[in-house]
């Protein structure tokens, strides 16, 4: 034994490294310290945290138009960029809470999806959060395919959204709902409520709205997926104004 270093190598898993162990006593505390502070331990936690959030991008199975933006990267929209900053800052008490967020506007091109894209980017790249980015009808599709494809276990990809820790829906109420799209979501959205898992959506409608468009395509009790919404967005029901900028472009 030399200050605290023993002549043996053990393999440390929080950093994929090789290293020597070390004593138990104070010597060897101050030593492991030490090495974990080294050049080669803070190079190899930054290359596994790289590959942590490769995987957790590739999971999330976020489009490659919307993979790397940025609320930065962003014109204008400066008021829901800083509460979209401010939900990010605070998401350690917003994911306790279950609190997710609905962006809404009548109309396309508003940056509604940007925006949304950016916060689960963020989430992954600063919290390592396991997040799942598609359209509401891909969603369907997802789970549909589980019925028509005997390698994919239909519980396992219907649980997978229910309890994915943070799931962002896209184009809210853009597909035709039927009675099996409306039980589908009402059972993914009271699974989400009941154990506060963040869920986030974009929308051309607002929730009242979408709840009349569910009355008038004659779905029984309209009223549970919105009432489901409201609570679990709580203040963060968000009507994004502006222009379309792809019409500008």
């Amino acid at each position: 034994m030399d200050r605290g270093i023993l002549s043996e190598a053990i393999y440390y898993p929080f950093c994929g490294l090789i290293g020597p162990k070390y004593c138990a006593c104070d010597q060897g505390n101050e030593a492991f310290k030490l090495w974990c502070q080294s050049q080669e331990v803070q190079d190899a936690l930054k290359k596994k945290r790289r590959k942590e959030i490769g995987k957790s991008l590739t999971f999330s199975e976020i489009p490659v138009h919307w993979k790397e933006k940025t609320l930065a990267s962003l014109d204008g929209q400066e008021p829901l960029k800083l509460t979209a900053n401010r939900y990010l800052d605070g998401f350690q008490k917003f994911r306790e809470q279950g609190t997710g967020m609905y962006l809404w506007s009548e109309g396309s091109g508003r940056g509604k999806t940007h925006v949304l894209s950016a916060i689960c980017n963020e989430l992954i790249q600063r919290y390592l959060v396991p997040c799942i980015f598609m359209t509401e009808e891909q969603m369907y599709f997802r789970i549909r395919e589980a019925y028509q494809n005997h390698a994919i276990s239909e519980k396992a990809q219907y649980r997978k959204f229910m309890e994915v820790k943070c799931l962002f829906l896209d184009d809210l109420g853009a597909t035709k709902i039927t009675p099996w799209k409306n039980e589908v979501m009402t059972g993914i959205l009271d699974y989400r409520l009941n154990h506060r898992l963040p869920t986030f959506f974009t929308s051309n409608f607002s929730p009242e709205s979408y709840e009349q468009s569910l009355q008038s395509s004659s779905i029984a009790r309209p009223g549970r997926i919105t009432s489901r919404i409201y609570e679990m967005c709580r203040s963060f029901i968000i009507e994004v104004q502006g222009e379309d900028f792809r019409k500008k472009l």
